[in-house]
């Protein structure tokens, strides 16, 4: 039997069709409706249903079921998965050996477990009908991964399952943080995937295109509206005004605002924006704070503001722009920054602030960031560094290569002394778009 494969879309008509279809609304949960007191289902719990990817518990299950290490060793990857506080703790140790774990079930077979979402009860159950399972589970609140591999190894295929499974289990609010360049254009439209229950966050007050450039150099590109690839878009005022509109178990993909409107209030250090800058010889600043910096405000008003409590997850895609080992003790502080970051990270965790950092290799991370991440996970066609001993008084359990040779899709999680490999679902593949999508900030110099 042949398998058919379309052609790429040749004409503007059918891309628009193609981007239709990857950006169809899901407009039935809590999160699209506006109101988390709805009786509807959460986006977390309509995700794996939308990709036809089986649910987490049956994930683990049937990773058990096969001898996998994932679920031989959760602590290696599943505790930093499932947020947990401790009563959650205190309930599965009571449970474990009281309850029956059975896959086809869609109802937890103990009335404890009554008091969780269904596919958060029973991942909870899977743990507890395991002593093991169940005591590998220590993470209390805040959790973090740095996954480091080659270009197209699949680190932003992990990101994306990591937080379609956050959402499912833990109803977290998870935020995809962009990043703008100097010219004011993003061109890494990873998330796209997640498009139908996205909510884009962009400063106000910019100018805001979306320019869609097709792969087929005898079609023109043209323009759509933020409103077209993505289910909403909200406009925020400064770090403030964001963080009171945030929703919980809502996927954000945020854009900072390079004006830094909010940040010198949220933060104790210097934010400049362009019409702060002096000439070379004078005193002052010669270059605006650099945008992908606003991150470091909306963190510590996330820590401290207590505007916003719900479990919270930032992914960090290229994490070494933000978090760079060569930052600099200049007037924008890039290197207080990423020191506070460490010293604030145990708060971070208290707050129920969780994160995930991709990166092509461990040393794009400054080392202070390192000296507190806990999770590591080596991605295929990259090696782990054995023997090494990293940030933090850290070493890495494994001793052999399991990684270099491993297929596309697939890694070593570890936290001393556990490991486990893990596999997970191509999301990005059901994204059909024979173009890349743009996103230009045209007028951010001038808008004050």
């Amino acid at each position: 039997m042949s398998t058919i494969i379309e052609p790429k879309a040749d004409s503007q008509e059918q891309l628009r069709e193609q981007l239709a279809a990857v950006t169809d609304p899901h407009e039935k949960s809590c999160q699209a409706l506006g109101d988390v007191g709805l009786p509807n289902h959460n986006d977390g719990e309509a995700m794996h249903q939308h990709f036809g990817i089986p649910p987490l518990h049956k994930y683990l299950a049937d990773a058990e079921k096969k001898g996998s290490s994932v679920a031989e060793f959760p602590r290696a990857f599943v505790d930093q998965l499932v947020y947990t506080d401790q009563r959650d703790l205190e309930v599965l140790r009571a449970l474990t050996g009281e309850v029956d774990y059975d896959p086809r079930d869609p109802k937890p077979s103990h009335e404890a477990l009554e008091r969780y979402p269904p596919y958060r009860a029973k991942v909870m159950e899977w743990l507890a009908d395991d002593p093991d399972r169940a005591s590998d589970i220590r993470s209390v609140k805040g959790t973090d991964l740095l996954v480091h591999g080659e270009p197209g190894g699949g680190k932003t295929t992990l990101a994306l399952s990591q937080i379609l499974w956050r959402m499912q289990v833990n109803n977290e609010t998870c935020i995809w943080a962009e990043s703008v360049d100097e010219s004011g254009t993003n061109e890494r439209t990873e998330w796209m995937a997640f498009a139908p229950f996205a909510t884009l966050a962009i400063p106000a007050g910019l100018d805001t295109r979306v320019r869609i450039v097709p792969e087929d150099a005898t079609v023109d590109e043209f323009e759509v509206r933020p409103e077209d690839i993505a289910r909403d878009v909200i406009r925020y005022e400064s770090v403030q005004d964001l963080m009171a509109q945030l929703m919980p178990g809502q996927f954000y993909v945020i854009f900072p605002d390079p004006l830094h409107r909010g940040c010198s209030e949220v933060s104790q250090f210097n934010y400049f924006n362009h019409r702060q800058t002096t000439p070379v010889d004078e005193e002052g600043p010669n270059q605006p704070t650099d945008a992908d910096q606003w991150w470091f405000a909306f963190v510590a008003h996330r820590i401290s503001g207590d505007v916003f409590v719900h479990p919270t997850f930032i992914n960090l895609d290229e994490a070494g722009n933000i978090l760079d080992p060569d930052a600099e003790k200049d007037i924008h502080q890039h290197y207080q920054m990423i020191k506070w970051f460490r010293d604030k990270y145990a708060d971070a965790r208290k707050k129920g602030l969780s994160f995930s950092y991709q990166s092509h290799a461990l040393s794009e991370i400054n080392s202070f960031a390192r000296q507190k991440i806990r999770w590591r996970l080596t991605m295929n066609g990259n090696a782990p560094p054995i023997g090494r001993t990293l940030p933090g008084d850290r070493k890495c359990p494994l001793n052999t290569d399991l990684t270099s040779d491993m297929d596309e899709g697939m890694g070593v999680s570890w936290k001393a002394p556990h490991f486990a490999q893990v596999k997970w679902p191509n999301l990005k593949a059901q994204a059909k778009l024979d173009a890349e999508v743009s996103i230009d900030f045209r007028n951010w110099q001038e808008a004050i």
